[in-house]
């Protein structure tokens, strides 16, 4: 196919931000002059390619196309062009899958894996009986045969180093209240030790979802983190363990081993926090399981783990031993994580070039409230949130100007936290290369449900102007500025 002269491209693209977009139209720079051009062939004793002269260094392709997409809104480098308000923008071309694989539901169907199976009562090495190599004749003169065996033997393997968990305790609590604050998922509860917590989390059953073993020691409740995504350092895991109580928790994380505190709901402040780091040492890779191999990346901090220990002994009376309670059986469950803390913060003045700061200020409160409400269930819509009934009741209650409860342990926060859950679970399976049943397809559903229902959480906690720039920052609709001054009524 014949492709129109650079001229004729540029006629296209002129003739169309005239009339659509005059306000872009205005920055375009003039074509340079043709002294210019003969001064700079004239300077370096080079002639240009007649199209380079015509349209400096675009290519009569890339002009055609671009022509192309502004008469007939076609994709352009995967945007699409739309004039509003007399400029040209481009909106990224989406689309949402309806109908994910969920990677917990895949979980759900499996079997939590046996527990370790028992030791072999028989020796390493068989005696004559039960070996498979003929035994000698004896006394057999010339009957006798000499064989010579070779046995392979093997480096001393290391012993695995001390378990050293994330741990928390909690005053006066029980083992139980310790792991509903945490989140555990009811049906999971059941006694493990730590090696059946490891190996139940580690599979596909735990669907990439933390498991917790719980206990009792003195006047304290305490909970482990035995595998998944760390917990107890997050502001709302402490929030919400130590309500009404204290908590002390222990952590471990690769460098750095800290302490930390919290009381009545409060984390302690920063600067109470004691902290110990060290440098890595070796060239060894792994995670938790190098440990159960006798490979230590960070000694520094097993020692430092070790003294804190000490410390929780000496300050609060606290005498815990990870790896004389390992192998006890303690009440445990995978944990289904709490949602983050809403981040109040001021909006953004403009939102996807639109002047959001603008709307705010000549709308009234009311008015404002009800065509942010409509843009969240458009976007719950098309992103398919609403196929969750605890989304669409909320969404009726905001609608009739109803209180909507969403505290951590109600149906539509349950909800919320679920979709955070498919979203890590979906994009840990695909960047371990363990995809099994998800595709990148399934986590772009997924990723637009967790991101609307972010969008519904700041409309029901933040302040308006916040929640209308999460909502319209998520729309998914080409036409969402249409559809916004629809909802504010023609304003």
């Amino acid at each position: 196919m014949s492709l129109p002269a650079v001229e004729e491209s540029w006629v296209r693209i002129d003739t169309w931000l005239t009339r659509h977009a005059p306000l872009t139209h205005a920055t375009l720079r003039p074509p340079t002059a043709r002294a210019d051009i003969e001064a700079a062939v004239h300077t370096l004793g080079v002639r240009f390619p007649p199209d380079q002269v015509a349209s400096r260094p675009s290519l009569p392709h890339v002009l055609a196309d671009f022509a192309d997409a502004l008469e007939q809104g076609l994709p352009f480098f995967g945007r699409l062009p739309l004039a509003v308000d007399g400029r040209l923008l481009w909106e990224e071309e989406r689309t949402v899958p309806a109908d994910p694989v969920s990677p917990l539901g895949h979980a759900g169907a499996l079997a939590e894996p046996e527990s370790d199976p028992p030791s072999p009562r028989s020796p390493v090495f068989p005696d004559q009986g039960e070996s498979g190599v003929p035994a000698p004749v004896r006394g057999g003169g010339e009957r006798g045969t000499q064989r010579l065996f070779f046995v392979r033997t093997g480096r001393p393997r290391r012993e695995p180093l001390p378990d050293q968990p994330d741990v928390a305790f909690a005053a006066g609590l029980t083992a139980a209240e310790m792991l509903r604050r945490i989140g555990a998922i009811h049906a999971t509860v059941r006694p493990r030790d730590r090696r059946q917590a490891q190996r139940a989390v580690e599979s596909a059953w735990a669907g990439h979802r933390p498991l917790v073993r719980a206990g009792a020691v003195g006047g304290w409740a305490y909970a482990t983190i035995e595998g998944g995504a760390a917990q107890f350092a997050r502001p709302e895991v402490l929030r919400a363990l130590s309500a009404g109580t204290r908590v002390v928790v222990l952590t471990r994380q690769g460098p750095e081993v800290a302490l930390a505190f919290a009381e009545d709901g409060v984390p302690g402040p920063e600067e109470d926090t004691r902290r110990v780091m060290s440098p890595r040492e070796g060239n060894h890779i792994g995670g938790p399981w190098a440990r159960r191999l006798g490979v230590d990346l960070w000694p520094g901090s097993t020692a430092a783990y070790t003294d804190f220990l000490a410390v929780l002994e000496e300050e609060f009376g606290i005498a815990y031993d990870p790896d004389e309670e390992g192998p006890t059986e303690l009440t445990s469950a995978l944990v289904l994580p709490l949602l983050e803390d809403p981040q109040e913060r001021e909006p953004e003045a403009c939102v996807r070039d639109f002047d959001l700061a603008g709307l705010v200020e000549r709308t009234p409160p009311g008015r404002l409230r009800t065509a942010v409400a409509a843009q969240l269930a458009r976007l719950a819509a098309e992103t398919h949130l609403d196929a969750h009934p605890e989304v669409t009741e909320a969404l009726d209650r905001i609608r009739h100007g109803l209180p909507v409860d969403c505290d951590q342990d109600d149906p539509l926060a349950l909800r919320m936290r679920t979709l955070v859950a498919e979203v890590h679970a979906t994009r840990t399976m695909l960047s371990g290369g363990e995809s099994g049943p998800v595709s990148e397809e399934d986590l772009t559903a997924w990723v637009a449900r967790g991101d609307a229902a972010d969008a519904l959480r700041a409309f029901l906690r933040l302040p308006l102007p916040v929640a209308a720039e999460a909502v319209l920052q998520r729309r998914v609709s080409l036409r969402w500025r249409d559809e916004l001054a629809a909802d504010l009524g023609g304003t």
